[in-house]
This record gives C-alpha cells, structure tokens and sequence, in this order.
C-alpha cells in the first residue's frame, strides 16, 4: 500500500478546511432568525438562495401572419420588418442585408426570478431595495430585468401562458399579473397566485413555466429547501 506523503495530507486538509469555511460563510443567514440577518446575509439571501434563481430564457420564432391572426392579436410575435431593400427596391445586395437583420435575434441574457418570501421580502428590505407589492393572500414569484414590448393588453397576455406545476397536481394559473417597467427599458413582472390552494413539503419540487413575449421561461423550487429554521416559507 502507497502512503500519501505528510505534504499532499497537509493540502488535502487545507482545501477541506477551506471549503468547509466557505460553506459556512455562504449558510450564516439559515441558522440565524432574519431579525438578526445584517446587509451581507441580506446579500447573499437575494444572490443565491432556494428562493432565488437566475434563469437565461429562450427564445421563440416569430408568429406567421396566419398564427397571430388566429390568436387573436395580430401585435404578438412580430418579428423586425425588412422595409424598401427587403422587398428588393434598392437592388439584391441590399435586399440580402436587410432579411439578414430581420432573421437576427440578439441571444436573451439571464434574468433574476425570486419566489417572493417573507424571507426574500425581508433580504430586500435590509439590503436597501424597492420590492413589488404583493399582498399575504398570493404566493409571488418574480421575474426581473425582462424586456418587454408595449402593449396595453400584456398583463393579460402573460396571465395566459404561466403557471406552476406540481407532480399529479392540477398547475396553479395566476389570478393577476403585474408589469412595472424601469427607466433602463427593462421591466419587472409580478405573478401572483392564490395562496387558498396550498403548497406543502409533499408537493416536493413546484416548477414555474412562464412565456414572456417570445421569451420562455423555467425554472423549479425545491419546497423542502424554501424553509428557515425548520419552517417553510413559501
């Protein structure tokens, strides 16, 4: 039997103590009652957390004509027109350029979608945010930085198209959606779903399936994990 040179124990035992530290360090805020989090466990609650989840969306093919008019809006999935070189007036070359510009699709970045809370509500106040109004009766989940096209009937658009799933379990729609939009162009969209069917730690894992525009959207919570000391919190 080979035996490990006394170096190679001392740096096993480093990386261990170290990565030990670290999970630690990462975990403060779940061994302590959120009235006694500070700004840095606030931090690293709306960071990385079982409520907190960076999602990059996926991008959907514009609607044809046909398929808009038989949704019903004919403004939903409309792609980038060509103009006067599109349809060839100001000769081939041009016409090339501007149907390449139609068909090109900047890649979405990754958006931030927290399920709302009492403990993200409270990470938000203590780390100087301005949360979205959400109200005890609804559970909240909370997509964040999104681009969104106007359209006054949006909100209704996306109650439509969103919902969460459980294993077994009829998908839970929203009751109300809320649009806040930022100065940067990007906005906020608030789902809110009623809190009178009931979550519980047998529902296990619950997924969150929203369509915003032409972005798609999924992620899932795991229940168990959404619990400080020992209760849930959902």
């Amino acid at each position: 039997m080979r035996r490990i040179p006394r170096s190679c124990w001392f740096s096993l035992c480093t990386v261990l103590l170290v990565a030990r530290g670290s999970l630690g360090e990462d975990r403060a805020w779940k061994s302590k009652p959120i009235a006694q989090w500070n700004e840095e466990d606030a931090k690293e609650v709306l960071a990385d957390s079982p409520w907190v989840k960076h999602v990059t969306p996926q991008r959907l093919r514009d609607l044809s004509p046909d398929e808009r008019r038989t949704g019903g809006n004919m403004e939903a999935g409309i792609g980038k027109g060509v103009g006067l070189a599109g349809i060839g007036l100001l000769g081939p070359l041009r016409e090339a350029e501007a149907l390449e510009r139609a068909k090109a699709k900047p890649t979405p970045g990754p958006v931030v979608v927290r399920w709302e809370s009492a403990p993200v509500r409270a990470a938000e106040l203590r780390a100087g945010e301005t949360a979205p109004a959400t109200g005890d009766a609804y559970y909240a989940v909370v997509v964040y930085g999104i681009p969104l096209p106007s359209r006054w009937n949006l909100a209704r658009e996306l109650k439509t198209v969103a919902y969460l799933k459980r294993y077994r379990k009829k998908d839970l729609r929203p009751s109300r959606v809320e649009i806040l939009r930022g100065v940067d162009g990007l906005a906020t969209v608030v789902y809110l779903f009623r809190r009178s069917v009931e979550i519980t730690r047998k529902d296990q894992r619950v997924e969150f399936v929203a369509q915003i525009d032409r972005l798609f959207l999924e992620q899932f919570f795991k229940v168990e994990e959404m619990s400080l000391l020992g209760k849930l919190e959902l």
